[in-house]
């Protein structure tokens, strides 16, 4: 034997090795989708370089010409698994019927039926000795040869068609694969046509399939080909203002468009190929959801609260063309505005419920009363003697029903707050109030972004209610509480900060007066009260206003033993801010 033939020799047995060595890792995961044909395709690539490999080793001129046809097994199963296995890869798998294999196994039983007779010289148009060939076995080829040639590169050229269709389009996990793929494809495809065109003697296809088997290996192994299972990119929506996520059934993300990966922030590299576990470490709520959803292959819906907002996950399975389980797509939705209209919708329709309870039971009380004195005036001596009952009586209708307009009006949510300055706003209402000789402090110049007019009657009320409960009577059974014998009674309005920043994080009011009742817990519910002659909306009409610009209020005690009502959550800046904003505005304008 040649040195030249031990050298293809080697080529030839490494290349049986090689490929049979593929074939059965690739077969160890055939329940995987494209498995099967791409573990067919090394096969294949067994039998066709085992073929060349015996009929190079052996010295009998008939035995290798047997193994130079059977190579045509090869041959066959080769490029006909080759075009499934791209069909499955780029999610044509609906063409990868029986009847259309059947189809496609017709061309290789047909060359098989030619090859071994071989009728008139039509597949090999002569079979000789040749010593200069590595197998012994000279031969040209038929007119049969040449239109199997023809079809097989017809179907080679569908197969990197497709695969390069996918390197282009798809994600960079399924690049890696492509990639791998398409290199060794067409490495084996070029060498095949060295030799069946070129100068070439002997048949260097089985060196391709070294080289194809080392990159399909790194496809298996870096790139997880038989894990990680590819699915069309056509099948999801890029461009929804969803997330959307695909996960294979060993949850490990294969694809996601802009918008899921802009809520996987946190995520410095490529998230493709991460396990759920990592992908939503940061949402413990979604990741419970996800795991409970996908327990069963079933459309499932899943909603859930992260930092402010609220999402809706829904959950669907995804099948293959042959309904097998091979995913599933995740869409993350952002319905924050829809809970907040759905939160604003329920304070509406308690707006409606509070204002059929003060008609039916508020509203009937001093009604009452005044008819009571109405009657009485018009059986007594002296009717006037019962007129102020009765004036004070419409006095309270009248101040319960300007409260409950207030509070309908004041608790719709505020759209299109402006900058404005605390100091104004306080000071503004310090003189809309009966306030006696009580004294205002504001001990800020910050300013906040609010509704001045509803933020004015905030403050109003909170004035109102500093005086009213806040300052002592003159006595025990007086009912006066306005205007009337008031000790020094201290209001503050500042800003609260936190001291992490220089600008505040909200504001207060706070007094030196008796500071807050017993039952302090209650004094933001409808109409509680602690004085006789109270509507007890006061301090619900502020908790409104508050919530309607987004704001927590709370109460306690001030450093002073008066009461301290905080707010938080407003935006908030100096009055440098101010300046600024107007000067942006100015800038332009110019």
């Amino acid at each position: 034997m040649r040195s030249g033939d031990v050298i293809f020799l080697v080529i030839y047995a490494i290349a049986t090795i090689t490929s049979f060595a593929v074939a059965g890792v690739i077969y160890h995961y055939r329940d995987k989708k494209g498995a099967i044909p791409l573990a067919a395709y090394m096969f294949g690539s067994a039998i066709w370089a085992g073929s060349l490999l015996v009929a190079t080793a052996v010295d009998d001129f008939a035995l290798s010409v047997f193994f130079q046809k059977l190579l045509y097994v090869g041959v066959g199963i080769v490029v006909l698994s080759v075009f499934i296995f791209a069909l499955e890869y780029t999610g044509r798998e609906r063409y990868v019927r029986p009847g259309t294999i059947g189809l496609l196994f017709l061309e290789p039983i047909v060359v098989l039926a030619l090859v071994f007779p071989n009728p008139d010289g039509i597949f090999y148009a002569t079979l000789e000795p040749n010593p200069a060939m590595p197998t012994g076995v000279g031969f040209e080829f038929g007119p049969a040869f040449l239109l199997h040639t023809a079809y097989s590169y017809l179907l080679l050229i569908g197969t990197t068609l497709m695969i390069f269709e996918m390197l282009y389009s798809s994600q960079s996990l399924y690049r890696g694969q492509s990639l791998a793929l398409l290199a060794g494809t067409v490495f084996t495809w070029i060498m095949n046509i060295v030799h069946v065109v070129g100068p070439i003697n002997a048949d260097i296809t089985p060196l391709g399939f070294m080289v194809g088997g080392t990159l399909y290996s790194v496809a298996i192994i870096r790139y997880r080909l038989t894990d990680i299972v590819p699915i069309a990119r056509d099948r999801v929506l890029d461009n929804v203002s969803d997330g959307v996520f695909v996960l294979d059934r060993d949850d490990r993300l294969i694809d996601v468009n802009p918008v899921g990966k802009a809520l996987l922030e946190d995520i410095d590299s490529s998230p493709i190929g991460e396990r759920v576990d990592s992908l939503f470490a940061t949402w413990p709520t979604l990741h419970d959801g996800y795991e409970s959803l996908t327990a069963t292959p079933t459309d499932g819906e899943h909603e859930f609260a992260l930092d402010a907002g609220h999402f809706y996950a829904r959950a669907t399975p995804i099948d293959d063309g042959r309904d097998r389980h091979v995913g599933w797509l995740l869409i993350v939705r952002d319905i924050t505005d829809r809970k907040r209209r759905e939160a604003q919708l329920k304070r509406q329709n308690e707006r409606l419920e509070r204002f059929a309870d003060v008609v039916s039971h508020d509203l009937r009380n001093p009604l009452n009363v005044a008819d009571g004195y109405l009657e009485l005036a018009s059986e007594a001596d002296d009717p006037e003697s019962h007129l102020d009952e009765i004036e004070q009586s419409h006095d309270r209708m009248k101040t319960i029903i300007e409260d409950v307009l207030t509070l309908a009006r004041d608790g719709t949510d505020v759209t299109d707050p402006e900058p404005v300055s605390l100091t104004d706003l306080a000071e503004g209402a310090w003189e809309n109030v009966d306030t006696g000789d009580a004294t205002l402090t504001v001990a800020s110049n910050a300013t906040i972004l609010g509704d001045a007019n509803r933020v004015t009657r905030l403050f109003e009320n909170l004035f109102r209610n500093s005086v009213e409960h806040g300052t002592p009577k003159e006595s025990n059974d007086s009912t006066e509480v306005l205007g009337s014998n008031h000790t020094s009674l201290d209001v503050e309005v500042g800003t609260i900060d936190t001291g992490a920043t220089n600008d505040p994080t909200g504001f207060y009011v706070a007094d030196d007066g008796h500071g807050l009742p017993d039952g302090g817990d209650r004094i933001f519910e409808d109409g509680y009260t602690t004085e006789m002659d109270g509507t007890g909306f006061g301090l619900r009409i502020v908790d409104e206003i508050a919530t309607a610009h987004g704001w927590i209020v709370e109460a306690a005690e001030s450093d002073a033993g008066g009461a301290r009502f905080d707010f938080r959550g407003v935006e908030t800046g100096t009055n440098q801010h101010l300046t600024d904003f107007v000067a942006d505005i100015e800038g332009t304008t110019e």
